[in-house]
């Protein structure tokens, strides 16, 4: 495995088939468990700080699709 610091990440749209490749095989909890390793790894490679805030302020907006512009 290449150091992390030259790892790179790859951002595929949700609809794509890459993203519906069902080869996470496990159990709820293990899927569970691998995409909080993942959003942790996600932080860090960003190199931004984790975020401080609770769930209760999170910055979040929330919008429907019609209201983004997507018919989906």
């Amino acid at each position: 495995m290449p150091s992390r610091d030259r790892m790179t990440v790859r951002i595929v749209p949700l609809g794509s088939a890459e993203a519906a490749d069902p080869r996470m095989g496990g159990t709820s909890d293990d899927r569970v468990q691998a995409a909080i390793e993942l959003s942790l790894l996600g932080w860090e490679l960003s190199g931004r700080p984790f975020p401080s805030y609770t769930r209760a302020t999170m910055p979040i907006r929330i919008s429907t699709l019609q209201e983004q512009g997507r018919d989906e």
